[in-house]
């Protein structure tokens, strides 16, 4: 039986197959181009994720001035006097030292708020040269993470514990044990916050050293006059250390002395036997 085809089907099928394959490179390409889109919005998501994460960082200063011998007792309590200004809750003193002998010095350690650090430094500054200034930092990102996860975990420990004591209900044996359990969660329960709130006071609080040297504005005989003027201390010292060192060293000399006295009559007996044997050899060759 004869087979017919309309002339007009004919006449669609390029059409239609030329559809099929663009539809199908669309579809192709859509799909291509979603994961790179999905992967560049996850990329920028961490990196808005990495920009929005603040490190949390501990710094601690260290400066230090020089200045005349005779105004280091003025700039000590400037420091003094700028620190308590800024208020107990801005400005801690942590150390506080003044040598005048056997060198004029000066020492101040304070935990401060970061804008009360360049105060502090501001009012040295105005007496003083500053000769050195460095900074230090730690990252406390990690620990601070690990003990809110430790806080965490132990407030729900205690959590359940306190559950379970109230399920217990008059079972005493059970009751003991859940409590002693309890009390110490709660002992570790403190000493976690305490960590804590230690971790997170370093960083919201800076540490700044100060020292305040007299050495580059010292006149020329300070060394002189500080070594005459410790003369008689040294020699005093040095005499009561012989004096001490006496005791030990007498037994010494007494074994030296038996010592030395054995060996020269040994060597003189050496020297007589050797004479008297070589005697009768001299004579009968005469």
């Amino acid at each position: 039986m004869p087979m017919f085809v309309d002339r007009t089907d004919r006449r669609r099928w390029p059409a239609m197959a030329w559809a099929s394959i663009v539809l199908a490179v669309l579809v192709i390409l859509t799909g291509c181009s979603k994961p790179q889109q999905g992967a560049a919005s996850g990329e920028h998501a961490v990196m808005r994720e990495g920009a929005g994460a603040a490190r949390q960082m501990a710094y601690e200063h260290s400066v230090r001035f020089d200045a005349a011998p005779d105004r280091l007792p003025a700039i000590h309590a400037a420091g003094l006097a700028a620190c308590r200004e800024a208020g107990p809750a801005a400005c801690t003193l942590l150390e506080s030292r003044i040598d005048s002998e056997p060198r004029a010095e000066a020492a101040l350690k304070f935990r401060a708020r970061p804008q009360v650090i360049p105060k502090l430094i501001a009012a040295f500054g105005t007496q003083a040269e500053l000769a050195h200034q460095s900074t230090s930092a730690e990252d406390l990102s990690g620990p601070i993470a690990d003990s809110a996860r430790q806080l965490a975990m132990l407030e729900d420990y205690r959590a359940r514990l306190e559950d379970m004591r109230g399920r217990a209900g008059s079972d005493i044996d059970a009751l003991i044990k859940v409590n002693h359990e309890l009390a110490e969660v709660q002992a570790t329960l403190e000493a976690a916050a305490g960590k804590r709130a230690e971790l997170a006071q370093r960083v919201e609080t800076e540490i700044l050293n100060v020292a305040i040297d007299t050495e580059a504005h010292r006149p020329f005989w300070t060394p002189i006059g500080r070594a005459l003027r410790s003369f008689g201390g040294n020699l005093a010292e040095g005499i009561a250390y012989a004096i001490t060192a006496l005791p030990y060293l007498l037994p010494w000399l007494f074994m030296i002395a038996f010592a030395v006295w054995a060996l020269r009559r040994c060597l003189r007996w050496w020297r007589h036997r050797k004479a008297v044997r070589a005697a009768p050899h001299g004579q009968d060759a005469g």
